[in-house]
């Protein structure tokens, strides 16, 4: 008699060559990376138009779940639970940008994409956006396809020149979430507190 293994299935977008990009890349990135703290890539399906990844199961779903749409089941997240996610999540930043050879920009980090493992072990997932980062004498590699407003850097959305620093904003954005529990970019609040790092700079500077 098998095992039965419960796995998160993940469909793309089958229209246009986006989407087809971001599955080959997810693809090639998942099968060569591999570390405690990136999700792990059993199966994928690519029939016809469907484009079907199959992950290990996460049971705690995402950060963002956490900090932004508990369910009333749902304790809030301790301070100590905080920093230990806050900690993989950097870890398995760390295994991209300074293990693997070129480094992997990851293009994507977001509380969206931290997935929770039981104990709320973290791990990075969708990597339908990460680059190759520069080699050799280079500092940056070009892109016109911006990650996620409100966690994407500043020089990055203006120059399109993508860096290993680009990440880390993206990181710090994530920090300042944990840290304070709102949303990178939240629309509800008076006009001035929407974007979180614009807030965080205003109340510092105050």
């Amino acid at each position: 008699m098998g095992v039965i293994q419960v796995v998160a299935i993940k469909q793309l977008d089958r229209n246009g060559l986006q989407g087809n990009r971001e599955f080959l890349v997810e693809v090639l990135m998942l099968s060569l990376l591999h570390h405690p703290h990136l999700v792990n890539l059993i199966g994928y399906c690519a029939d016809g138009d469907q484009r079907l990844l199959v992950y290990e199961y996460m049971p705690l779903g995402s950060l963002e779940d956490h900090l932004h749409d508990p369910s009333p089941d749902k304790p809030r997240l301790d301070w100590n639970t905080r920093m230990k996610i806050a900690a993989g999540a950097a870890k398995g930043l760390e295994h991209l940008h300074d293990k693997t050879n070129p480094p992997v920009i990851y293009r994507d980090l977001k509380c969206s994409n931290i997935l929770l493992g039981e104990g709320y072990h973290p791990k990075l997932s969708d990597f339908g956006l990460a680059k190759l980062g520069p080699v050799g004498d280079k500092t940056h590699v070009s892109t016109r396809v911006m990650g996620t407003y409100g966690y994407c850097a500043p020089e990055y959305a203006m120059t399109g020149q993508l860096t290993l620093k680009s990440d880390v904003y993206s990181y710090g954005v994530v920090l300042l979430e944990i840290i304070t529990g709102r949303r990178a970019i939240d629309n509800t609040r008076a006009a001035g507190e929407q974007n979180l790092v614009a807030w965080i700079h205003q109340i510092s500077a105050s």
